[in-house]
């Protein structure tokens, strides 16, 4: 998953979700659900402030390893497919039912509670 808004335009935002292809020396090759070819993810420096003459780099690819993401992660992205589970103890699941009318396909499990709820 991407953590970093690289292009806004070709897809490549906060949250992004896909497929490693490769890992080189100088990149990593990224096959994004929603783009055609696979994207090269460059490392980006990082410099901060820890006194006042005193800086630290860091370099790093903005990019984690993602089995799952929340309802937040999804906001601008649209998805084929997605399984939600919207459990007894939602908070703000009226939240929940905003979010998931961008998804053609759609399983929601504690459907039955989510009807006496609302």
């Amino acid at each position: 998953m991407l953590r970093h808004i690289i292009d806004v335009t070709v897809g490549l935002v906060n949250g992004a979700i896909g497929t490693l292809m490769g890992i080189y020396g100088t990149h990593i090759s990224i096959k994004f659900d929603d783009i055609d070819k696979p994207c090269d993810i460059k490392r980006v420096t990082s410099r901060f402030m820890l006194s006042r003459n005193l800086y630290m780099g860091r370099k790093q690819f903005l990019l984690i390893v993602s089995y799952a993401n929340t309802i937040y992660n999804y906001h601008g992205l649209s998805r084929h497919s997605t399984i939600i589970d919207l459990l007894t103890n939602v908070f703000w699941g009226w939240y929940g039912i905003c979010c998931i009318v961008s998804f053609s396909n759609l399983c929601i499990n504690e459907i039955d509670h989510l009807r006496t709820k609302f």
